[in-house]
């Protein structure tokens, strides 16, 4: 079991559909400069949950587990006590089409993204790999 992995890095591919449970979607549109939190899971009606998500392709997105981070009004990134990795984890799939090719795959430098989404910088540093 991967215990030390929480999150997926900023991304972009072709279109791709994710399944999961308790997952945030983190989708950043460049021409609109909006951020667009979608949250992943079983409880469609009460905690107004997907049971999955499709990223438009060439759109900026990452993911983490809602159980260990939440998001303040005020773009600020809360993170939860950790929890043992033996009982508490996300079962994730990403679907791809046309399927997976590393030439469409782009992984997001951070200081470029702080650049174009200022107000995100929290979760933008969660979510990328340091510089």
């Amino acid at each position: 079991m991967c215990q030390n992995f929480i999150e997926s890095h900023v991304q972009k591919l072709g279109i791709s559909t994710w399944e999961s449970l308790l997952r945030l979607i983190v989708e950043m549109n460049e021409e609109d400069g909006e951020v667009k939190l979608t949250c992943l899971g079983p409880d469609l009606i009460g905690d107004n949950q997907q049971p999955q998500y499709t990223v438009p392709p060439n759109v900026w997105f990452g993911a983490f587990p809602t159980k260990d981070f939440s998001i303040g009004t005020d773009g600020t990134l809360l993170k939860a006590a950790t929890r043992d990795g033996e009982s508490h984890y996300s079962l994730v799939g990403c679907t791809c089409a046309p399927a997976f090719q590393f030439d469409d795959f782009e992984l997001a430098k951070r200081s470029e993204l702080v650049a174009r989404f200022p107000k995100s910088e929290p979760l933008i540093s969660l979510l990328t790999f340091p510089e």
